[in-house]
């Protein structure tokens, strides 16, 4: 909080803060310069994590796709051999 006359009081956090995080704050005093940085800190890391996710679930999606690929183009050419025998 900041006085009138510009000093700056840090107040701790309240307990349910400390415990869980600022997100679970249980009192209405205004966050410090500590808690609404670690708060930005805490959300920049959790978009990151949701990103990766779905970095990973693109990826595995991709790999997915190609293994099947491969494997129709491996059918379409053993029944494209089969044709060419039967033709024979």
């Amino acid at each position: 909080m900041r006085e009138e006359d510009g000093i700056e009081i840090l107040i701790p956090m309240c307990i349910g803060a400390a415990i869980g995080g600022p997100a679970e704050c249980t009192c209405n005093v205004p966050e410090s310069r500590i808690e609404t940085t670690e708060r930005g800190r805490t959300e920049a890391e959790a978009q990151v994590l949701r990103l990766m996710d779905e970095r990973d679930r693109r990826l595995y999606e991709q790999a997915r796709n190609w293994r099947r690929n491969k494997l129709l183009r491996q059918r379409i050419e053993d029944l494209e051999t089969q044709l060419a025998g039967k033709t024979n």
